[in-house]
């Protein structure tokens, strides 16, 4: 029995007791087994000390040094009952527990010597249960059949001819029963304590379980909080900042123009007006979506209004469509208009290119996309191993976050002084576990 760690009195460790655990009263009826066995003992030792008493019911009478015995033996086998309980609890070792059922069956031997197996025969029951508590099966059947041959040999010893009595008949056939009788009962506390050994393993490893859960849920947590920062990052990055690189271009133009082009000027404020309230409408858009669900606008309409956004004299932009877009999935959809948004933030921003080229092709199984521009272009190894830090480093990267979630591939190509092309490749109808994850 596994005992909890106990207090240090002078830096001594005193030992949990299993009896420390009882109520005071623990001494007098430790266990169930022992109220049945103290039963017995004392089913022997009154109808003993009364014959000595009266000088009846034996043959010769009774002197007093073996009351005395009788006594102290009995003592003795109500001690070991305590003595076992105070050591070892409910589960007895298998070493102890031979010691035990040894000193017991002594103890026991002494008893009906003493008794001349008046009063005494039904302690052999005793030893035969504690076999099978100790043991195992066998070991109980076996003393259960020594116990009954002991039975018979002792009654034929100390009363010749009892097989003639009918009264000592009914008393084999009674001692036969209870001893069946016991061991299945034996077998029941065995079946009981492994059960009850089972569950407490049980409800062990189901503390466990509980605690791994609760740590795998406060991981599947954190996670979802990155998750969800990296959305949101994403989503500040690809929407405002794209407003706002575009209204800042607007700004500089104004700024440029104003004593030269006034209506120039006048005009790109406007642009940059009507920007800044599309900003913020899309701001207010993405707040509303973190509250509740909203269709995905048709993806082709869509990108058409941030075409005529952001094309101007400076820089044109054509785009071609090949196929429907009916049968593509929301999230997909989502996840190609940033790509072409970061891809014209982008080349507002670094590429000063003078031509943008977007081609969309709706594919059977999957559908492409690929944005191109005549601008500077940049070093793609350069970006890869240093750049994830910039601001283009971060929005591209986060192109390729989103895209993993639908099952898109994006390609860069893109040479100093040559322009840059992005590819975007996508399987048709894939679906995300939730709609918030390719936002």
């Amino acid at each position: 029995m596994a005992t909890k760690e106990a207090p240090k009195q002078n830096n001594v460790a005193v030992k949990d007791w299993p009896y420390r655990k009882r109520h005071r009263g623990w001494w007098l009826v430790s266990r169930p087994f022992d109220l049945v066995s103290s039963l017995l003992y004392m089913g022997v030792l009154v109808p003993y000390v009364y014959s000595f008493i009266t000088q009846s019911g034996y043959d010769t009478p009774l002197v007093g040094w073996q009351v005395a015995l009788m006594v102290a033996t009995i003592l003795a086998l109500l001690v070991v009952d305590r003595v076992e309980y105070f050591f070892y609890g409910e589960v007895t070792p298998f070493r102890a527990g031979i010691g035990f059922l040894i000193t017991r069956i002594v103890l026991i031997e002494i008893v009906t010597l003493l008794d001349r197996f008046q009063y005494s025969p039904f302690l052999y029951l005793i030893a035969p249960f504690l076999a099978c508590l100790y043991f195992n099966e066998l070991v109980s059947y076996g003393l259960a059949v020594l116990a009954w041959i002991t039975y018979f040999v002792k009654h034929m010893y100390y009363s010749p001819g009892w097989l003639s009595n009918g009264t000592e008949l009914h008393y084999l056939v009674l001692f036969t029963v209870a001893l069946t009788l016991v061991i299945t009962i034996a077998h029941v506390v065995v079946r009981e304590q492994a059960t009850r050994v089972r569950a407490e393993e049980l409800l062990a490893d189901l503390e466990i379980s509980h605690q791994q859960l609760k740590a795998y849920a406060e991981q599947v947590a954190e996670l979802a909080t990155t998750r969800e920062r990296n959305r949101l990052a994403r989503d500040i990055h690809d929407s405002l900042g794209h407003y706002l690189t575009v209204i800042n271009v607007q700004l500089e133009k104004a700024l440029a123009l104003r004593e030269k082009k006034p209506r120039e000027t006048e005009q790109a404020i406007i642009d940059a007006k009507y920007l800044a309230r599309e900003a913020l409408q899309d701001v207010r858009a993405s707040v509303g979506a973190l509250r509740t669900n909203h269709e995905t606008p048709m993806l082709i309409q869509s990108l058409t209004e941030l075409i005529e956004r952001v094309q101007s004299e400076n820089c044109a932009v054509e785009i071609h469509l090949e196929g429907n877009e009916d049968t593509f999935s929301q999230q997909g959809s989502l996840a190609l208009y940033r790509v072409v948004q970061e891809g014209l933030t982008n080349v507002q921003r670094h590429a000063n290119a003078t031509h943008i080229w977007i081609n969309l092709r709706f594919g059977e199984q999957e559908t492409t996309l690929v944005l191109c521009d005549n601008g500077q272009g940049f070093n793609t190894e350069k970006w890869r191993h240093g750049a994830a830090g910039s601001e283009r480093g971060y929005g591209l990267r986060g192109l390729e976050e989103r895209l993993e979630m639908v099952g898109g591939n994006l390609k860069i190509e893109s040479v100093v002084g040559q322009g840059t092309t992005l590819h975007v490749t996508m399987p048709q109808n894939r679906y995300t576990a939730t709609g918030d994850e390719a936002r």
